[in-house]
């Protein structure tokens, strides 16, 4: 038996809007989480998400109860289902991107004792896939999921120096920030520093984003295409940076060519 819809088209139209709108405030409120560095409450949360709190509460509710959201007494906190659905993201697979680059970022880190990561370039920032730190290294306030402007990271740089000219353009028009009186904000001289990354093969961040560190990257080229980027970061003091320069390097040829052979592998 057909069931005919006698709903004229208008509130049709209208009651899909109201459904998206509900839709639009429940991803406002997963974003909410990007930043939080703690669990939330309700309040907290509808001021983030910029939605009234009695539209909070619900969409939390059913939010909670699929799974995507977890109660710890009053507050809020990310659910197990956001962590099963980003682990299906395809860098975060067997044989993707993060899973191969893992065990060259642990060698780099226990040949240098320093902090390495893994990054990504996404518009004008770089989004961090990993990151490998013992705990007697630096305190570098880095996570996996974290981003930061490209421009004034070794990363970033290195994305940039190797990517199209549309990416350089996507970060220029971002603006250059200036987190240290050492971060390059003038985009003639951003530009000339790209040059370099290009002919030396390597970027460097000095001091840029934060005092007293530093940060050497190179990039991760897959079939011509830049892919991705690995870097070591430490102190400005204390460190032989050319020695760490060389190890960045293996690093990046090795996951490179990695990279190179699982993704022939699945064609």
């Amino acid at each position: 038996m057909t069931v005919l819809d006698d709903t004229p088209n208008g509130a049709r139209e209208e009651r899909a809007g109201r459904q998206m709108t509900s839709v639009a405030k429940a991803l406002q409120l997963l974003d909410a989480f990007r930043k939080a560095r703690a669990d939330m409450s309700l309040s907290e949360l509808a001021r983030r998400a910029d939605v009234p709190k009695s539209t909070a509460f619900r969409l939390l509710a059913e939010l909670e109860q699929s799974g995507f959201v977890a109660r710890n007494g009053t507050k809020y906190r990310l659910g197990l289902s956001c962590f099963e659905l980003g682990a299906r993201y395809s860098m975060c697979r067997p044989n993707g991107l993060r899973d191969t680059a893992s065990h060259f970022l642990s060698h780099l880190h226990t040949a240098t004792g320093l902090t390495a990561h893994l990054a990504v370039l996404d518009g004008p920032e770089i989004l961090h896939v990993e990151k490998v730190q013992g705990p007697n290294n630096p305190v570098v306030l880095t996570m996996p999921g974290q981003r930061h402007p490209a421009s004034c990271t070794a990363l970033g740089k290195a994305l940039l120096a190797f990517g199209d000219s549309e990416g350089v353009r996507t970060a220029l028009d971002a603006g250059l920030p200036r987190f240290t009186p050492h971060s390059i904000t003038d985009p003639r001289r951003f530009m000339s520093e790209l040059k370099r990354i290009r002919e030396s093969g390597v970027a460097y961040n000095r001091q840029e984003l934060s005092r007293e560190l530093v940060c050497v990257a190179a990039p991760i080229i897959v079939h011509g295409t830049i892919e991705a980027a690995v870097s070591v970061s430490g102190p400005t003091a204390g460190v032989r940076w050319d020695r760490t320069e060389m190890l960045v390097r293996r690093a990046a040829a090795d996951i490179s060519a990695a990279r190179g052979r699982n993704t022939s592998s699945q064609i």
